[in-house]
């Protein structure tokens, strides 16, 4: 695969994408206010559309009960087709292995009679394999049927694998754009993946496989730095020491270590409220993390929002000290970003693309992944000077207006794809 020329410079005019028809493969949930991904895809689709007379096919997850229909929004010049696909997720691959099978069976029941050959192609596509079955069957014959002319994936799961296959046959080119830690690059499939995509990219340049390197665009990510302004959130100022951690409940985003950091602290007589805000993936962690802040003695200083609207988010950026991320694994966290352009001061583990996302010592805190009791020091640090906390907090609005602007995002976009859908010279 050749290295694409994205070039965030190249300024791409408006009506150079006129016509195309996009599909997007991501997890994401349409209702979702707080993801990262459905955050990045909602400013990027919009964007796009409000330049170009585009038909966007967004696929989206929906749970148990949620509508399977077809809907169509439009938007500037033109319009987003939201496909829903059904995810059923168990507590492992066992539990949900009759309810994968009763669904199956479901979706092959026809009027004119039971559909055998399409119910045992399912039972063959990896749906039985793993706890959280994506039933993404359909989409390969969108590919044809809505005159798709690009594929891009904003994830990569097993059941990608019949979209790509289906790509490669129609003669589709698909792209690969990774959200997440770069060493996801790395498995033996993907790279598979990769060596076939006629475009490559991610949102960090961090961590990359070093075969990838020369390859792989960095699109980065943007936010609206209207919305998320201080200024946006009128007299709202700290009115108690919290620490805000934005961020899913689920595993290796660091919550068990933040809270005893916040263990360490208060053994030093420091005072501090968490604020865990975000959609609980994982009940059983939540119920872990509640035991673990009680065993601490901050049953009281450890809150659980939940997911909340992105204008309680603003708010509750603007209420807090600062942000911590004590993450084991990240693309480009977006929520330092939407932190530092409401002028709020960072600390978090240096891993991934955090390098990009912070600048150590002059918008925030990076320690080394996993050092507790350093992340316990910068925290105290922050707490007790807020002079610091005011010039981080200035010097992370302006570089967040200077690097993550949405046109520039926009622009990135269309040059990618204008490159991955140029003909490929016969070799």
């Amino acid at each position: 695969m050749q290295p694409p020329n994205a070039n965030p410079q190249t300024l791409i005019p408006a009506g150079a994408l006129d016509g195309l028809t996009l599909m997007r493969y991501a997890h994401i949930y349409r209702a979702r206010s707080s993801g990262g991904v459905e955050q990045y895809l909602r400013h990027l689709n919009r964007g796009l559309l409000l330049r170009h007379r585009m038909t966007i096919l967004q696929m989206h997850l929906t749970r148990e009960g949620e509508t399977a229909e077809v809907e169509i929004e439009a938007v500037g010049l033109g319009r987003i087709l939201w496909i829903p696909v059904p995810v059923r997720q168990s507590a492992s691959r066992l539990a949900g292995l009759p309810a994968r099978i009763r669904f199956l069976a479901a979706q092959a029941r026809q009027p004119e009679g039971f559909n055998w050959p399409a119910f045992l192609r399912s039972l063959s596509g990896g749906h039985l394999r793993y706890p959280a079955a994506v039933f993404s069957d359909a989409l390969p014959s969108l590919l044809q049927s809505q005159q798709v002319g690009l594929l891009a994936f904003h994830w990569l799961n097993y059941d990608a694998a019949a979209l790509i296959a289906q790509a490669r046959r129609c003669s589709i080119p698909y792209v690969l754009i990774n959200h997440f830690d770069n060493q996801r690059l790395a498995s033996p499939e993907t790279r598979a993946w990769v060596r076939q995509a006629t475009g490559l990219a991610s949102v960090s340049s961090q961590g990359l496989p070093p075969e990838l390197e020369d390859h792989c665009v960095n699109l980065s990510d943007a936010v609206d730095t209207e919305f998320f302004s201080p200024s946006a959130c009128g007299a709202e100022i700290e009115s108690e020491p919290i620490v805000l951690l934005p961020a899913r409940i689920c595993e290796r985003k660091g919550h068990r270590d933040l809270i005893e950091a916040a263990r360490i602290l208060q053994a030093q007589g420091t005072h501090l409220i968490l604020s865990f805000v975000g959609a609980v993936e994982s009940p059983a962690l939540l119920d872990e993390l509640r035991q673990a802040a009680t065993a601490a003695g901050l049953a009281q200083q450890v809150r659980f929002p939940g997911e909340i609207s992105a204008e309680r988010l603003r708010s509750a950026y603007a209420q807090c000290s600062f942000v911590v991320l004590p993450s084991y694994s990240e693309g480009l966290p977006r929520v330092l970003i939407e932190a530092q352009a409401m002028a709020k001061p960072i600390v978090a583990y240096d891993n991934s693309g955090m390098k990009e996302a912070v600048i150590d010592g002059e918008t925030g805190f990076l320690v080394k992944t996993g050092d507790v009791q350093a992340l316990a020091g910068r925290i105290g640090s922050l707490l007790r000077d807020p002079a610091q906390r005011l010039r981080f907090g200035q010097q992370g609005r302006a570089f967040i207006l200077r690097q993550f602007a949405i046109p520039a995002l926009i622009q990135r976009h269309e040059a990618f794809y204008l490159q991955a859908l140029q003909p490929k010279s016969a070799a």
